[in-house]
Formats: structure tokens, C-alpha cells, sequence
């Protein structure tokens, strides 16, 4: 027991305590606003429980090494060259949608926010309300829904004739008719001339029923 102690005392003996409370400080919040994050505004509108794992680990992953890249003194080329790593990595195994990308930047941002942003321990509520700003965000953003919807899909389809490819109008009616869809917009991505068939990309409002 006096050995385990004399080895703590040799080892907190040259640590600056300021700095370590520091540094935990911003481990605390950066931890927090990543949880409350992906718990209780990610994981509710979404349900994909398998990524907050993913997304709490890089979380702490990116603030530890922004903190060493912060506090350790390297070539500026060396720091270039190491963050140029990390960010040519990807997730392979998956397809990952817009949102969950989104959710990965914040994540970054966080950590990053968290680890180099210049507050000191006198000013430490400049931090929490940075933190608190970028969590209602993304809480009003997931509980935002447009008083107009605007859906956009991918449509091939057996035109009347050619000659309807001159004209936008008769294009929007003809596919108005056959789908029954409110189109405002039809943009023509391919043109089978053999097949007398056209891909466009149509943009419409959902029907309120």
C-alpha cells in the first residue's frame, strides 16, 4: 500500500494540475453533448443502435488526438500529413445515408470544438454554450418538417412519341397522366430511341391524403 502510494506521488509529481483539470473539462463536455447527441436526439428519430457505438467511439477518438495534435509540439507538415490519413478513411461495409453522415461530421466538429478552441478554465461556460447551441440544432432540424414536401424520383417510362421531348409542358402532362402525381419539374437524364423509352428525374408534392 505505501509502495502503490509513493508510486502515485512519483507519477502525479510533475503533472501541471491545471492543465489536467483543463484537459478533463473538455473531456467532460465533449463526452456529454457527443451522448445526449446520439442518444437523445439521434438514436429516437432514427433507431439505428448499432451506430452510436461508432459514433461515441470516434467522438473520443478524434478529441484525444486533437488534443495531442494541440499540446505536443509537431512539424506542421507531420499534423497535415496525419489528419490527411484520417480523413481519406471511410466506412467501406456500408452505405451510410445523408443523415448519418451529418451526424458523423457533427461528432467530428464536436470533438474537435471541444479539444482546440481556446477557453480557459475562467470562461469554461463560453464552451458549454457552444455545446448547447450545436445540440439545439440538431434537435430543431430532426423535429423540423416542411409545411411543403418536394420528392424527387427516378422515372423510365414508354414515351407517346419523341416529339414530346421539345416541349417541357407536354412532357410534364404526359407523365402526369400516367402517374397521377403533382410534377412541377421533369429533367430528361437518358433518351433510348430504339426502345421509344426516356429516364428523367421528376420532382412532385405528396398528396396530403
Amino acid at each position: 500500500m505505501i509502495l502503490l502510494a509513493s508510486f502515485i506521488a512519483e507519477f502525479f509529481a510533475g503533472v501541471d494540475v491545471v492543465r489536467m483539470a483543463d484537459f478533463f473539462t473538455r473531456l467532460f463536455f465533449s463526452s456529454a453533448t457527443i451522448f445526449i447527441l446520439i442518444r437523445f436526439i439521434y438514436y429516437p428519430n432514427n433507431g439505428q443502435y448499432e451506430f452510436l457505438f461508432t459514433l461515441f467511439l470516434t467522438g473520443l477518438i478524434v478529441f484525444l488526438i486533437a488534443s495531442i495534435l494541440d499540446r505536443v509540439k509537431m512539424e506542421f507538415g507531420f499534423a497535415m500529413g496525419l489528419f490527411a490519413i484520417f480523413s481519406i478513411i471511410r466506412f467501406r461495409t456500408v452505405n451510410l445515408e445523408l443523415k448519418d453522415m451529418a451526424y458523423l461530421f457533427t461528432t467530428v466538429g464536436i470533438s474537435v470544438i471541444n479539444a482546440l478552441v481556446d477557453y480557459t478554465m475562467e470562461d469554461w461556460h463560453g464552451l458549454l454554450v457552444t455545446n448547447f447551441i450545436i445540440l439545439m440544432a440538431a434537435f430543431a432540424m430532426e423535429k423540423y418538417r416542411p409545411r411543403k414536401t418536394v420528392l424527387k424520383k427516378s422515372l423510365t417510362f414508354t414515351v407517346s412519341g419523341l416529339h414530346v421531348l421539345n416541349s417541357n409542358q407536354l412532357l410534364k402532362e404526359e407523365i402526369k397522366n400516367k402517374t397521377n402525381l403533382d410534377i412541377f419539374k421533369v429533367e430528361i437524364v437518358k433518351i433510348s430511341e430504339s426502345k421509344n423509352e426516356v429516364t428523367v428525374w421528376i420532382y412532385f408534392r405528396p398528396s396530403e391524403n
